[in-house]
């Protein structure tokens, strides 16, 4: 019977081993693929790009929105001009 207990308890901790390694593995495995990096230089230029568009809609939000309001004033008054002729 403690046999058995032994050879459980072996298989788990072989198991715990492999399963600790698979990280250190994974990470060598990932800084030799060449698609990885692209994966990481687009994702930093993508957080970029919405950092900016963020923080330029969040400094000139109101500015954008008049100009938009403007342009929507004046193609309805030219569609109501044009209608009227």
């Amino acid at each position: 019977m403690n046999a058995i207990f032994l050879r459980m308890r072996n298989a788990v901790t072989e198991v715990g081993e492999v399963l600790k390694d698979r990280p250190r593995r994974t990470l060598r495995r990932l800084a030799g693929d060449e698609r990885a990096v692209s994966v990481i230089e687009y994702a930093i230029l993508l957080g970029v790009i919405v950092g900016a568009t963020a923080l330029a809609v969040g400094q000139f939000g109101d500015q954008i929105s008049a100009a938009i309001s403007t342009i929507g004033t004046n193609v309805t008054s030219t569609v109501s001009t044009i209608g009227n002729t």
